[in-house]
């Protein structure tokens, strides 16, 4: 892809000047390249940006968490690219009954095999009461290869059942998501 290479110091001036080197003399100086074309196999993409990308919110009230402990839980697809949040309430793999685990889902069925979405998203456990959410926002590229991204130590599970924090209400817990996707990558 690049139209040329280089070398931002090749040799030291000083030696270059040198004349017991033999880099220069009288004022002559040779230089010489070996240049090898390979064929390329790599498969070009394109990013194209979207000038107003769209925005989708979802809000998704998990109820009874304490019934699920060993379990994970889906919320319904939303959006038009059918996202989905996965829910640990005990964690997973090694942050398994030590935090909450979730993930940011994409069914495969939504995007041809020849594009990839770059995403921006937010997903956030809501403070019921007092607004001090737990959020992590983040960059990812999506492809029908690579159909997830996870926090698995996304908020210790102290914090969230603590009665102070206003994080599980009546056994309800609220997950957000803020899903963006500023471009699309095509091959």
């Amino acid at each position: 892809m690049k139209t040329e290479w280089g070398i931002a110091k090749f040799i030291d001036l000083k030696a270059f000047h040198n004349p017991l080197k033999g880099y220069h003399i009288d004022h002559t100086c040779v230089f010489s390249a070996e240049v090898f074309v390979v064929k390329s196999t790599f498969k070009e993409e394109c990013l194209s940006m979207i000038k107003e990308p769209a925005t989708c919110y979802h809000v998704w009230k998990i109820t009874k968490i304490s019934t699920l402990l060993d379990e994970t839980c889906a919320s319904e697809p939303f959006g038009d690219y059918n996202w989905k949040i996965s829910f640990y309430p005990n964690g997973c793999l090694e942050a398994k009954g030590n935090n909450i685990s979730t993930f940011l889902l994409l069914l495969k069925e939504s995007i041809p095999l020849s594009t990839k979405l770059f995403v921006k998203f937010i997903l956030r456990v809501k403070d019921q009461t007092k607004e001090n959410h737990v959020e992590i926002e983040f960059e990812q590229v999506f492809s029908p290869i690579l159909l997830n991204w996870d926090a698995r130590k996304f908020m210790s599970l102290h914090k969230l059942e603590d009665p102070k924090q206003s994080f599980l209400v009546d056994n309800t817990c609220i997950i957000e998501a803020e899903v963006t996707v500023p471009g699309l990558i095509k091959t």
